[in-house]
């Protein structure tokens, strides 16, 4: 018997019209599992078929009891990546949803399912931080005037006492002259 279904099949095959379309298309969708209320969500699917697609439908809901709501998507005509864009709403938690598309020989397929749909959850908005300013108190700014003032005064004596040591006679260079150099810094008091 099996034997004889394998001709029949085979048999009949053969007067089958190639360019039948008996595939359904393929959904490839990576659910993003959380989002942001109050901003839009994105939602894409690479949906691929081997004679051509028809549509793109993305049904949303906002909860468990609420009515899907179709959504089409679309795509560039160089890209089989098809998206839509879905607003929500601040004190909304999540999106219910799932994708259907469809070739144009009529086959369909789903991505998720009305009776158990894919799920975003939605977080609730981070609270924006005001910018802080670093701002220099007036101690803060004396202190560092202060340090400022004594490397260029030490700098200013290092510089006279080379000059100093090297006038004297236009013999020559001299040789092995030291000049003794002391700088105090204390720091300056509250």
């Amino acid at each position: 018997m099996l034997f004889a279904l394998q001709q029949f099949s085979v048999a009949h095959a053969q007067y089958l019209n190639p360019d039948l379309d008996i595939d359904p298309p393929v959904i490839d969708h990576e659910a993003l599992e959380v989002g942001v209320a109050g901003e839009s969500q994105l939602f894409s699917a690479l949906v691929i078929d081997d004679k051509g697609i028809e549509y793109v439908d993305l049904y949303h809901r906002s909860g468990a009891n609420a009515q899907y709501q179709q959504t089409p998507m679309s795509s560039t005509q160089t890209s089989n990546q098809y998206t839509t864009i879905i607003p929500t709403q601040l004190g909304q938690t999540r999106i219910e949803y799932y994708i259907e598309a469809a070739d144009i020989g009529g086959n369909r397929v789903l991505k998720g399912f009305p009776f158990f749909p894919l799920v975003r959850n939605l977080d609730v908005p981070a609270p924006v931080q005001p910018a802080v300013t670093a701002a220099t108190s007036p101690k803060e700014s004396s202190g560092s005037q202060s340090k400022l003032l004594y490397v260029l005064l030490g700098a200013l004596a290092v510089g006279l006492l080379a000059s100093a040591s090297s006038s004297g006679d236009d013999s020559g260079p001299t040789t092995g002259a030291q000049v003794p150099l002391t700088i105090n810094i204390s720091s300056p008091t509250d």
